[in-house]
């Protein structure tokens, strides 16, 4: 049977050219056509300061990464997150009936059966036979 290649880096954004993807492409596409309409709309002084401004927020969110996370991806992940409601899966809660403490002589009988003194003496043995290596027969 013929094995066939598997895409290893198939979450990679597709490339308009060496630097560009298409998402970036478009961010400054916008930032250019809002800049050409800036030009005809507002005075020349006013445009290159809007123009400036639009430029350097297309840069950012064109280029600007957080953490392998693009810059809106991560406002918006931020913005959503402050907006939504929190879900918490742990609470504590005090329990509205105090419980009694356990009396020492309930201890004391179950720990003084023979049969766990039995048990006990055997566990002694093993541990100091495998604490010693002693082979077994």
């Amino acid at each position: 049977m013929q094995q066939y290649p598997i895409p290893q880096f198939i979450e990679a954004e597709g490339k308009i050219t060496s630097f560009l993807t298409f998402r970036q492409f478009f961010y400054l596409l916008i930032a250019g056509a809002a800049c050409f309409l800036l030009y005809f709309i507002l005075p020349t002084f006013l445009f290159y300061v809007a123009a400036v401004l639009v430029c350097v927020v297309a840069i950012v969110l064109a280029f600007g990464v957080i953490n392998g996370i693009p810059i809106l991806n991560f406002l918006l992940g931020s913005i959503g997150f402050s907006i939504r409601g929190k879900d918490y899966t742990w609470q504590k809660k005090e329990s509205p009936y105090p419980f009694k403490p356990i009396q020492r002589t309930q201890i004391k009988t179950i720990e003084q059966a023979p049969a766990l003194q039995v048990q006990s003496n055997q566990l002694k043995k093993a541990k100091t036979l495998v604490e010693l290596k002693v082979p077994t027969k």
